[in-house]
């Protein structure tokens, strides 16, 4: 028996055709198909029971016409039902979104907390807080010095957690803060002093 493929080469035309549209059709229900072979069963036409069946004598155009006649009734019906049978819903499909590190880390952030440093250092000519959250820098939190000259301050946004810091006085002496814990700091190669910013 050879297959869709083969009888679909064969075909005329107009069979090419009615094969090409049944294959657009949107899946049907199964009780709907019932239906039609249902209907299709009942109407056939069956020979008198006192007949004795004609002998089958297959040929080439003989098949075809049948099965263009299976496949016309199948595209009538499709065409019949295409009205009662939904449509799927639309799917809609989120665009792909990489996962990567930074994107990870950026969803973790939190807001940065202000907090205040003081040092006292009354003989200072410049103070710096230096700590693993502005990576060392002396440049990028300079302290301002208070009216009466004993204090030097400065706020600086932190984002929450365990850091470690200390104060560069006069851009050559490393000073902790003697109000805070301390602990060893493998970035610095030194002791730091230890703030707590948020809840850790």
């Amino acid at each position: 028996m050879r297959d869709s493929r083969d009888f679909r080469e064969g075909a005329d035309p107009v069979v090419r055709r009615a094969i090409d549209e049944l294959r657009r059709l949107p899946s049907v229900e199964d009780h709907v198909v019932a239906k039609v072979v249902s209907a299709a069963a009942t109407a056939r036409v069956l020979p008198p029971a006192d007949e004795p069946p004609a002998p089958v004598r297959e040929r080439r155009w003989e098949r075809i016409a049948i099965g263009g006649g299976i496949v016309a009734a199948a595209a009538i019906a499709g065409f019949l039902f295409r009205g009662t049978v939904r449509s799927p819903e639309p799917v809609t499909v989120a665009a792909a979104t990489s996962i990567t590190p930074a994107s990870l880390s950026a969803e973790r952030a939190v807001a940065p907390i202000v907090e205040q440093f003081i040092f006292k250092a009354p003989t200072a000519r410049h103070v710096s807080v230096i700590g693993d959250f502005n990576r060392w820098d002396a440049s990028t939190a300079p302290m301002s010095r208070s009216g009466d000259g004993e204090l030097w301050s400065a706020s600086i946004p932190i984002v929450p957690g365990r850091h470690v810091y200390a104060f560069m006085v006069d851009d050559s002496l490393l000073v902790l803060d003697p109000r805070a814990p301390k602990t060893r700091d493998p970035d610095l190669g030194a002791d730091g002093s230890v703030r707590i910013v948020g809840r850790p």
